[in-house]
């Protein structure tokens, strides 16, 4: 989620058209289901089967309602999430989330401390380290805590 978030941050600067042919996409999600980690205050995933299976006129259909916050599970924040007037996630055009992708690592410091806050340090250390800008980049950070999902309380440090 931290990752997404820090996307959403990125939205805001100009980055160059992606050129899809010569990338790979890279799946980062986990399932979306009744295992799902969401905001405490949030309601969890919820899935109700209306039909599976053959009808009376002896045709198979299936169907399916579900409820689900918007905080949960791999997700974007919108910008307009933390900033009144940034953009909801539907006013985002598609091609700010497509781009080159780089990876800020802070686990070793989540690790050390759990409630480590990003400093804008770790940023500039990355640009210094590989002498590139972070500006028009997707930047991803890793803070190690994908090793507690699913589970909630260690992931989120609460239930």
């Amino acid at each position: 989620m931290t990752a997404l978030s820090l996307l959403a941050l990125q939205l805001g600067c100009s980055s160059p058209e992606p050129d899809l042919l010569s990338g790979r996409v890279v799946d980062l999600s986990y399932a979306y289901d009744e295992n799902t980690v969401f905001w405490p205050t949030a309601k969890a995933f919820q899935l109700e089967v209306v039909h599976a299976g053959k009808t009376d006129a002896g045709y198979f259909y299936a169907a399916n309602n579900f409820c689900t916050a918007e905080h949960g599970g791999t997700h974007i924040d919108a910008p307009y999430h933390f900033a009144e007037n940034g953009n909801t996630v539907d006013a985002i055009p598609l091609e700010r989330l497509m781009g080159e992708g780089v990876v800020v690592d802070v686990s070793e410091k989540c690790q050390a401390d759990r409630d480590y806050r990003v400093q804008v340090a770790d940023f500039t250390d990355w640009e210094q380290k590989h002498g590139e800008r972070l500006d028009d980049k997707i930047v991803l950070l890793r803070t190690g805590f994908g090793r507690y999902w699913p589970d909630r309380v260690k992931y989120m440090g609460t239930d």
